[in-house]
């Protein structure tokens, strides 16, 4: 039977939502993912008292997950409240939020897992004889109760989890690894925070036998644990950072008055700013309030801008758990609490980042510097490869620029050093002229007549009227300070047909192509442009020798990064590694490394390995050229001998040599920076501004 449409006035009348919606929609929202519902099981195991924590996933969550504990059990009065909504014993009124000392507090986590699953309970409380195992319906309703032999303690099992909300289900599918690795690593912050409790997590799937990915042995601190997770090596290479009092400059930088007396402490071990002491990716940074995992974004962004003050190229490893006042804190923010309101953040801040650079300043040790006789340099540019600032201040440069220059050149190679362009130097031409090389003069008229010319005789076959009903496409002007500005508006302006379409102008200064696309005018780094093009090929096509080692050398990896590495073990060959995989050792120890990628002087190891399981972990960050993942010192050595390759500034190109280059702009997938970061196109001019 078809039902009748409702009329435009019955549509529009307010109703109450039922309950059965109310509850779908509001436990979506509660438990969002994986990571969110394990999170919730092991919090409610702690707030019991337990010291015992096993979590198994099947099928990485899929198929089921199921936490067993120690703790204390639920009370058979308690039984009805289980899996209703807003149904506590941790909160009486509103008040009592600034009180609570345990994770949940809400009632919400199985009430909401409920509604997206299918959960019961066994549980056992120490007042009863024996144990009991319930079933609750989506609504949370107790629908069946049966005696039970067990110990002391809960057992929750959640099977088919989002299988009520078929588009959370199949998103959850879609991404089932990159969710099983997400709930992990948010495992890992409640194992190292807690002390005197045995956490372990296995995954099995229908053909392997269960898999141990974390395993904790109970340990009364911290510092243990860490090294229990992480190996050894971690936990020996962090430094306990004590807290001290910021002191004036940083109190007024943060605005506050230089009476202010910190009222907080914090547990906090952080990594020495020593080189290849820290971590190639920022994913082993845990933050706490009063012992609660939380997301402290501003906190973690100074943290790592300070460490890279002494170490740019590296992350430090983070346990950083601050102890505030409970009046101080608003936890009631989120649903999965790990967003915090502190009233004392500027002070966290301030007293961080003294201690910090207390910290870091004395371990740099003093550095003599010896008087030497003032070198006379005419012209001294160092030029960083990763920075953008250099060849964009070169691009704005240029436009003023109409006479000869004579400039005496290094041999220019942009490797993974610093390149540095440096003029005659009257006191170094000796020791020069000895060995770091010979130096060649190259002289570079910039003559812009042509081009003129050339202007002119377009602009006078334009008809006026095309001309007045033309927008200015470009707006952002070449400077280092608007260089995202000025892509984001090439992105959006130009596709990878323009290229073709592009009209060659002529060669400036022996450095760059003008080209015009309609009434636009753009400027193109030739080797900036071949460079990127060669590095996209290379990246693309290359496969790195291995060099089989004479021993096998153990990794000392986390279960779950080992976990990664064997199921992806393919990615790692195509960059040059390659592993003996022992499934009968313990987790952590089944990997051991037997070969190396070898390419002249470069060399690589654990770090790499590391990394790129982190690039694989996240999924997001990997190389976007044709999906390959590759460490971040195999891009640079990639980028060397694109480099190395690609035509040179200073080389006269013909016609013909131009729009080969302009062409293979279209052929790239990131056409817009070489490898090092450099903008290989800029709009330098808009013709309608000069008609009108």
């Amino acid at each position: 039977m078809i039902e009748p449409i409702p009329t435009s006035e019955e549509s529009k009348k307010i109703n109450a939502i039922n309950k059965q919606t109310i509850h779908q929609i509001c436990s979506g929202q509660v438990v969002l993912d994986l990571a969110t519902a394990v999170k919730e099981l092991v919090e409610n195991s702690l707030d019991s008292g337990a010291t015992l924590i096993d979590i198994k996933l099947k099928d990485y969550g899929k198929t089921s997950i199921s936490v067993n504990d120690n703790g204390s059990g639920v009370p058979e009065q308690d039984f009805e409240g289980l899996g209703l909504k807003h149904h506590t014993s941790k909160l009486r009124e509103f008040s009592d939020l600034t009180e609570v000392s345990t994770f949940g507090f809400r009632g919400e986590a199985l009430s909401s897992l409920c509604s997206l699953s299918e959960l019961s309970i066994i549980t056992r409380h120490c007042t009863s004889e024996h144990g009991f195992k319930l079933q609750f319906d989506h609504n949370g309703v107790l629908q069946k109760k049966e005696p039970c032999a067990r110990e002391v303690g809960t057992t929750v099992h959640v099977k088919d989890i989002f299988k009520c909300l078929p588009v959370r289900a199949k998103e959850f599918q879609r991404n089932l690894k990159k969710e099983y690795t997400r709930a992990i690593q948010v495992l890992y912050s409640y194992c190292l925070v807690s002390t005197d409790t045995k956490i372990t997590c296995s995954n099995s799937t229908s053909s392997k036998s269960p898999n141990f990915v974390v395993s904790t042995a109970g340990s009364s601190n911290v510092l243990n644990n860490i090294s229990i997770i992480f190996g050894k090596k971690s936990s020996s290479e962090l430094l306990k950072l004590e807290l001290l009092a910021p002191d004036a400059a940083t109190l007024e930088e943060y605005r506050l008055p230089n009476d202010t007396v910190v009222n907080f402490e914090w547990d906090c071990y952080i990594s020495s700013c020593d080189h290849d002491v820290g971590r190639s990716t920022p994913d082993r940074q845990f933050f706490y309030v009063n012992n609660r995992p939380c997301d402290l974004t501003k906190v973690s962004k100074l943290i790592n801008q300070i460490y890279h003050r002494y170490n740019n190229k590296q992350y430090p490893f983070v346990f950083l758990n601050l102890k505030l006042d409970k009046q101080s804190t608003d936890i009631n923010v989120t649903p999965n609490k790990r967003t915090i309101f502190c009233t004392q953040e500027h002070l966290i801040l301030a007293t961080l980042k003294y201690s910090l650079i207390s910290k870091w300043d004395k371990l740099q040790g003093n550095l003599a510097v010896k008087s030497t006789p003032e070198l006379n340099f005419r012209v001294k540019r160092t030029i960083s490869p990763t920075s953008i600032d250099r060849p964009t201040k070169r691009f704005h440069d240029l436009n003023a620029s109409n006479k000869k220059t004579k400039i005496v050149e290094k041999d220019i190679e942009h490797d993974n050093e610093n390149q540095v362009i440096q003029c005659d130097n009257d006191n170094t031409q000796n020791n020069e002229a000895d060995q770091r090389k010979i130096l060649d003069t190259v002289e570079m008229s910039i003559s812009v007549s042509t081009i003129k010319q050339k202007l002119q005789e377009r602009q006078n076959a334009l008809p006026k009227c095309a001309i007045s009903n033309t927008k200015i496409k470009f707006k952002v002007q070449i400077e280092s300070s608007q260089a995202s500005k000025a892509e984001n508006e090439l992105k959006k302006q130009l596709t990878k047909d323009s290229f073709l379409q592009m009209e060659i102008i002529g060669q400036f200064n022996l450095g760059f192509i003008i080209a015009r696309l309609n009434e636009d005018l753009f400027i193109i780094d030739q080797h900036a442009t071949d460079e990127k093009y060669r590095f996209e090929k290379l990246n693309n096509e290359t496969q790195l020798k291995t060099q089989k080692l004479i021993i096998p050398r153990p990794l000392t990896i986390s279960s779950l990064n080992e976990t990664i590495l064997i199921e992806h073990q393919k990615k790692f060959e195509d960059n040059g590694f390659s592993f003996e995989v022992n499934s009968d050792a313990e987790p952590g120890h089944r990997v051991q490394l037997i070969g190396i990628p070898v390419s002249g002087y470069w060399q690589f190891g654990q770090e790499d390995i590391e990394e790129l399981i982190f690039l694989i972990r996240e999924g997001g960050i990997e190389n976007k050229e044709n999906n390959i993942f590759r460490p971040s010192r195999v891009r640079q050595m990639l980028a060397s001998r694109a480099c190395r390759s690609a035509v040179m500034i200073g080389t006269t190109l013909n016609n013909n040599d131009m729009q080969k280059l302009v062409s293979q702009m279209a052929q790239m997938e990131n056409p817009w920076s070489c490898p090092h970061g450099r903008p290989t196109i800029r709009h330098l001019l808009s013709l309608n501004l000069i008609y009108k």
